[in-house]
């Protein structure tokens, strides 16, 4: 098996905001469709994706452009940051400020409040990728893509290398970069990591109608 991880496209962040559920910047679409473009040679057996918006929307261009269906899996959406998902930066500061400056737990306990800490986020993810991706396909030649985010990336690497979480977000991925694993005598190699070069690349960009907006 192919292991291909993609990180999903840009999104439309308002500035000085933390993340959440935001959809694709119209750059974010542009990346999207240079995404689906430079992938065109490479054959796709399964589409996986998270279901936030900007992973299923990025997941959309490359299922048009090779009419293969996504597969939704839950459990590959980024870490739940709980009440301080979609707030400003200065609020979260002003409200958290101490406790994101001394990081006083251990990096596996670290969490928010009503949200998730990063031991069980990276149970939920190791858990989703043995159950819907490794154990399934890992012995057969296909090709699989899985578009997810930044986090969910890590978490996987770290899961496949056997490395504890200490190493959290070690491994850097772009918006739309593209890392590759395969399997080798029943272990995993990772091929590379963080190809953008599709984004190098001239397109002709055609905005596509993206089904899942933020709600």
């Amino acid at each position: 098996m192919n292991l291909y991880l993609i990180r999903h496209a840009e999104t439309a962040v308002p500035d000085g905001y933390v993340q959440k559920n935001f959809p694709l910047s119209e750059l974010g679409q542009r990346q999207a469709h240079a995404l689906a473009q430079g992938m065109s040679s490479i054959r796709i057996d399964h589409l996986f994706c998270s279901p936030l918006a900007r992973a299923r929307q990025t997941a959309e261009y490359i299922s048009k452009f090779r009419s293969i269906p996504i597969e939704i899996e839950t459990d590959f959406r980024e870490m739940d940051l709980g009440e301080i998902g979609g707030m400003p930066i200065e609020e979260v500061y002003a409200l958290h400020g101490d406790y994101l400056r001394s990081r006083p737990h251990p990096v596996m306990e670290y969490g928010y409040v009503q949200g998730e800490t990063t031991e069980v986020f990276h149970s939920r993810v190791a858990a989703a990728l043995e159950k819907m991706v490794w154990k399934p396909f890992c012995q057969r030649d296909i090709n699989v893509v899985l578009v997810a985010h930044g986090g969910v990336i890590c978490a996987i690497l770290l899961h496949l290398l056997g490395l504890t979480f200490d190493g959290y977000l070690t491994y850097f991925v772009d918006y739309t970069g593209i890392s590759k694993i395969d399997n080798r005598h029943g272990r995993p190699r990772i091929r590379y990591i963080n190809d953008i070069n599709h984004l190098k690349k001239p397109t002709s960009f055609e905005p596509i109608r993206l089904l899942h907006r933020r709600k």
